[in-house]
């Protein structure tokens, strides 16, 4: 693997858009439609991978229809970039036959969140190439005028300058200070499911970002308690908190609280921790790059910005 990160082109109106399903299929087929024609109204030409996703079980496929699929649009030289149609689960099953080095000789922007993320990372840590934890086909996509694919075509335009991450709103203060470092994360279970595989990039000196959903904040005290276990912890520059939702504790049943969860493992390592991040499992979302460089300033006044220094795409 080489050490030199790399950027797949800036999109513009007129690029074509190639949509894959890795992990789950579309809950239902007007969903798609909806998300294709919201692409294809921002100007995008779009190629679809399949003619249907017929899902098997929770999967958009089986593994070798979707492994597939991947190596396909990652091959393909008229594309640029490659859109998930959602996430929900599936790329664990096949990320270890993924060839990444195909992505490497043809580089297109790969775009999505949730289960995604460990295709994304699993990109980084191979290729060292950024992408975009943002909007998917069949869901933000059926709204192209919508915050989340608003932000994402700001931010992947070749005029994009480099600043704050969501312009209109601040994070806010978890533990003050500031730090610079590579921007990489996305699920929270996706991440910790990743270590003591080879797909989990070296997070030495990297601003975690994190999000989560359906997750109870016992759970996700356990999911914390890996990475702590696992030494990540304490080798981050920064650590900065989208949201965590539908992880409501059951009435009546005793809980700390998810504010106390996260003081309890990032208030004492000694570096700067933001919340408030408008990035997660909800429609008003920013888009967030991984693999650029980032700053993170969380001030004593409560006040907290996440920066990005350079863009996504070239």
């Amino acid at each position: 693997m080489s050490n030199q990160r790399t950027f797949p082109p800036a999109l513009g109106p007129g690029a074509t858009i190639g949509v894959i399903a890795p992990a789950s299929a579309p809950r239902d087929t007007t969903a798609i439609s909806a998300g294709l024609e919201g692409l294809q109204s921002a100007g995008f030409h779009v190629l679809t991978g399949r003619e249907s996703y017929e899902a098997v079980g929770y999967l958009a496929g089986t593994d070798q229809e979707r492994l597939d699929e991947l190596h396909r649009m990652m091959s393909d030289d008229t594309l640029d970039a490659l859109i998930c149609v959602r996430g929900g689960y599936g790329v664990l099953r096949i990320l270890d036959q993924v060839d990444f080095s195909l992505l490497a000789a043809s580089p297109k922007l790969l775009v999505g969140y949730s289960d995604i993320t460990a295709l994304q990372l699993g990109l980084f840590k191979h290729t060292q190439m950024a992408s975009v934890s943002g909007p998917m086909v069949a869901l933000e996509w059926r709204d192209p005028e919508g915050l989340s694919c608003r932000h994402f075509l700001a931010l992947t335009h070749h005029a994009f300058e480099p600043g704050p991450i969501d312009p209109d709103r601040n994070q806010e203060t978890l533990v003050a200070g500031s730090a610079e470092g590579v921007l990489l994360g996305g699920n929270l279970s996706l991440i910790t499911r990743l270590i003591g595989t080879r797909h989990l990039p070296d997070l030495k000196g990297a601003i975690l970002f994190l999000e989560e959903v359906g997750e109870t904040p016992y759970r996700v005290d356990g999911l914390l308690a890996h990475l702590q276990l696992a030494g990540i912890l304490d080798e981050l520059a920064g650590i900065v908190l989208g949201g965590f939702t539908d992880g409501e504790v059951e009435h009546g049943k005793s809980s700390l609280t998810m504010q106390e969860v996260f003081e309890d493992y990032f208030g004492d390592l000694g570096i700067p921790v933001a919340t408030g991040l408008r990035y997660g499992h909800f429609p008003d979302k920013v888009a967030v790059p991984v693999g650029v460089r980032a700053r993170l300033e969380a001030r004593d006044s409560g006040e907290a910005v996440l920066s990005v220094l350079e863009a996504p795409t070239r």
